[in-house]
Order: structure tokens, then sequence, then C-alpha cells
């Protein structure tokens, strides 16, 4: 994000999904998909897509560090096991295969 743009903004400062994105160097469809697993609320107002432009960053910044990191690549593999129960490592591993073998 450019130096002093956030602090122009506001610390709460909600934008359209598409300025987020531009702002932040993210894909309009990523932070989508953060809003379909429950990461980010993406509100309706009027007939704008807005977020709030600080979760945005915070969860762009952590998707960023954890590429780097030794479990990086399984936990964005893993994103959207089912959290509503405790899957089993043998679920885990089958859909992290089913979801590396769909990003190949």
């Amino acid at each position: 994000m450019p130096q002093g743009l956030e602090g122009s903004l506001g610390k709460n400062a909600s934008v359209t999904v598409e300025a987020a994105a531009r702002l932040v160097n993210v894909e309009v469809e990523t932070i989508r998909h953060w809003s379909d697993i429950g990461s980010i609320e993406i509100e309706q107002r009027g007939d704008m897509d807005v977020v709030r432009l600080d979760r945005v960053k915070v969860l762009t910044d952590s998707s960023r560090a954890t590429k780097d990191s030794p479990f990086g690549l399984l936990r964005a593999l893993l994103r959207d096991a089912p959290r509503s129960e405790t899957p089993s490592v043998i679920v885990l591993q089958e859909l992290a295969r089913e979801k590396a073998a769909l990003a190949s």
C-alpha cells in the first residue's frame, strides 16, 4: 500500500473491493474468496461491495508471510478445510493432495 495512504483514509476505512485489491496489490477474486471462507466481510452499500481496508491489508500481509514459512503451503492448501468438526489427519492429507493437484 502506498505510504501515507492508510493514514489519509483513516484506520477503519471502508473501500470498494476493487479499490482494496488495487491498494494492497491482491486480486479481487482473492478478497472474494476470503469472504467466502469467512475471513473477511463484504458489505453491500447500495450497488457497491465494500470491505474494511485494514482487514484486507492484514490478510494480505499474513498470506504473503506464510508463503515463506515452512508450513505456509500446507496452510494455504487447507485454508478451506471444514472447521465445524475436527477432521482426521487422513482427511486433511487427502484435501491437501486434491488442492495441490488442482493447482498444478
